[in-house]
């Protein structure tokens, strides 16, 4: 009994520290985006003439100014996959089989592909590699089978439209 709860404590905590470093991951990934996106509109600016190329006429406090942007940007990185990403859970009657088809179904026209399959998980990841990279290679949709039904994980704004979609269409097959 000892030995299985210890093996049980064991694996809840390498999946926190799994999930603690996917977090991690996905704040310094949303740092470095906000940081170029912030770098690529002032370049876009003194390129087009509508600032001139000096920091201090750029910013007020010139080189003072980005660290403090930095800061800004790192606490703005360090919540955001917090609600950038979500776990929804779908309740539904039909079978899994019934479930994942009509979920490759949709996730193929939404052009989505298959990464990974299991017994009771299916991933998906972003067909193009233009999505894939405007989405910071965050795109992967993962859909789990549970007792009454499925949760789909992936980003906020896509988990939405997908399980609002597959509800639907799970639904209506009645």
């Amino acid at each position: 009994m000892y030995i299985c709860q210890r093996i049980r404590k064991s694996a809840e905590v390498k999946h926190y520290n799994n999930d603690a470093m996917k977090y991690f991951v996905r704040s310094v990934k949303y740092f470095i985006y906000f940081s170029l996106l912030c770098s690529f509109i002032v370049y876009a600016l003194v390129l087009t003439g509508m600032a001139s190329g000096d920091i201090n006429e750029i910013f007020e406090g010139g080189y003072n100014a980005i660290w403090k942007i930095a800061v800004f940007f790192a606490l703005v990185a360090a919540v955001y996959p917090k609600f950038g990403f979500i776990t929804r859970k779908i309740e539904t009657d039909r079978s899994w089989d019934e479930v994942k088809s009509t979920a490759v179904e949709y996730l193929k026209a939404a052009r989505y592909v298959v990464e990974n399959e299991s017994d009771d998980t299916i991933t998906f990841r972003f067909s193009s590699m233009t999505g894939r990279l405007t989405k910071m290679f965050e795109d992967r949709i993962t859909i789990s089978r549970t007792g009454a039904g499925i949760t789909m994980e992936g980003l906020r704004k896509e988990v939405f439209r997908m399980a609002s979609a597959l509800e639907y269409r799970l639904g209506s097959n009645e």
